[in-house]
C-alpha cells in the first residue's frame, strides 16, 4: 500500500481574522487561500490550519488562528494511523503539495518558488545525502528506456533503509539483504552482501528488484519521491516513504 502524501484539512470556515502575507506585502501573491504570517510558516487561511518546514502544526495553528481551529485539527489528527501518517509531505491548498525533505513546494507539477521561499526561506530546493539516512524507502517501481516497466506489487515487501555509516538495508520479498553504499552529491553506488535464503511466495521480484539496485548512479528527490537512476541512463527507479521494516 502505498503512502497518500500529505495531510488537507477540508473546510468551508472561512477566515474572520485579517492577516498579512509578508511575501504579499512585499508585492507578490501565493496560491489562493496560503498566507506567510512568519518566516518559515504558511497558512490556509480557509481551512484554518497552518504549517511549518517539518508539517502540520497545532501549536502554530493555535498561535494564528486561534484555540477552536487547534482544537479541530488536533481532534482530526488524532483520528489518523500516526504509522500511516507522512509529516514530511503535506497539502497545504487543493493543488499545492510540499515536501520537506527536498524543501519544495509544489502547484501541480511545477515549482512554486515563492511558496517554497516563504517556507524553506534560503534554504529552498537545497538539500543533500542527509536526506537519504534513516528513512524506510519503499519501491514502487522501475522504468526504462525501452518503454517497459515493473511495478512493485506491494512496495512495503521491497525497501531501503540507508544507515549513516555507509550500510544499507535491504527488504526483498521475504527475505534480508545487507548491502552498502557510496554516495557524492547526486552520484550513489550501492553493493549487495549476504542475504537470507528463505523461500518466498509466488510473483516474487527480487532479481527484478536487486539487479536494478547494483545498477544505480544517480539520485534525487522529486516530490517527497526518491528518484534512483540506472546507469548509461538506462531507467529509473522510484521509492516513496514507506513506514517500517
Amino acid at each position: 500500500m502505498q503512502l497518500v502524501p500529505g495531510f488537507l484539512i477540508g473546510t468551508s470556515v472561512v477566515l474572520q481574522v485579517v492577516l498579512f502575507s509578508t511575501v504579499q506585502a512585499q508585492g507578490a501573491r501565493l496560491p489562493d487561500n496560503l498566507i506567510s504570517p512568519e518566516e518559515g510558516v504558511v497558512c490556509n487561511g480557509q481551512a484554518k490550519v497552518c504549517y511549518d518546514t517539518f508539517g502540520v502544526t497545532i501549536g502554530i495553528t493555535n498561535d494564528i488562528m486561534g484555540q477552536e481551529a487547534a482544537d479541530k485539527l488536533a481532534q482530526e489528527l488524532s483520528a489518523v494511523d500516526e504509522k500511516y501518517f507522512d509529516r514530511s509531505n503535506f497539502n497545504p491548498a487543493q493543488g499545492i503539495s510540499c515536501h520537506t525533505l527536498e524543501r519544495r513546494c509544489y502547484e501541480d507539477n511545477t515549482v512554486n518558488d515563492l511558496l517554497s521561499t516563504a517556507l524553506f526561506g534560503d534554504d529552498a530546493g537545497t538539500y543533500g545525502p542527509e536526506v537519504l539516512i534513516d528513512v524506510p524507502w519503499a519501491w514502487g517501481g522501475s522504468r526504462y528506456n525501452n518503454n517497459t516497466e515493473v511495478l512493485a506489487k506491494d512496495g512495503r515487501t521491497y525497501s531501503l533503509r540507508f544507515i549513516q555509516d555507509g550500510l544499507l538495508q535491504i527488504k526483498a520479498d521475504c527475505n534480508m539483504v545487507r548491502g552498502s553504499y557510496h554516495v557524492e552529491g547526486r552520484s550513489l553506488s550501492i553493493k549487495l552482501g549476504a542475504s537470507t535464503k528463505m523461500a518466498c511466495g509466488p510473483d516474487i521480484q527480487d532479481q527484478q528488484f536487486l539487479k536494478d539496485l547494483e545498477g544505480v548512479a544517480v539520485w534525487f528527490l522529486k516530490k517527497g519521491k526518491l528518484y534512483l537512476d540506472t546507469k548509461v541512463d538506462t531507467g529509473t527507479m522510484d521509492f516513496y516513504r514507506g513506514t517500517t521494516f
